[in-house]
């Protein structure tokens, strides 16, 4: 039997993401993992209003989306816990300019360099909307068709209710093809 526990968003855990952006002069990171899917050649960031980092996504209208690594969960939660308004993040990673002069973490597995085509707005949040321009992906982690292999990507995912990083887990199926399986198909 079910517990109804509130409104209480239950879509965790979701990929943990640093956000590159430049502010001013400056590049700075930000920890999302409030991110979504629009399609295939979109994606969403719910970013708190007032944040640094939204400056920078709306002067520039750019911004980078890289993939949290195991190798870089340290830094990462610390961009998460201190704000660019007070402590200069710039120097927290290893960083080159990607063609639409976004910053892109070395270290990260997967990198997307994003354009701003428009901005939800809601209460409490900036949801910016990003077209997706370029994805970077480290070679270990292509297949042999040109795809993105995430069981060697293995990208660090984000559980909020219990504020806990974890890793992905083993294949249990084939999309698309275990459903014919079912009886009744």
């Amino acid at each position: 039997m079910k517990k109804n526990i509130g409104a209480v968003v239950g879509l965790y855990p979701t990929p943990s993401t640093m956000v590159g952006t430049v502010v001013g002069n400056k590049v700075n990171w930000c920890n999302v993992a409030h991110i979504g899917i629009i399609g295939l050649d979109s994606i969403m960031l719910s970013i708190r209003k007032g944040r640094y980092t939204n400056l920078g996504i709306k002067e520039n209208k750019t911004v980078s989306v890289n993939l949290v690594s195991e190798d870089m969960v340290v830094e990462a939660d610390y961009v998460g816990l201190v704000s660019g308004k007070t402590v200069d993040k710039s120097q927290v990673f290893e960083y080159h300019m990607g063609e639409l002069n976004v910053p892109i973490i070395d270290k990260s597995p997967l990198a997307m360099e994003c354009e701003l085509v428009d901005i939800y707005d809601t209460k409490d949040y900036d949801n910016f909307i990003l077209k997706v321009v370029h994805t970077h992906v480290e070679e270990h982690a292509i297949d042999k068709s040109g795809k993105v292999d995430y069981q060697k990507l293995r990208p660090v995912l984000f559980e909020k209710l219990t504020r806990t990083y974890l890793r992905t887990g083993d294949v249990i199926a084939q999309c698309w093809n275990v459903g014919r399986e079912y009886k009744n198909l």
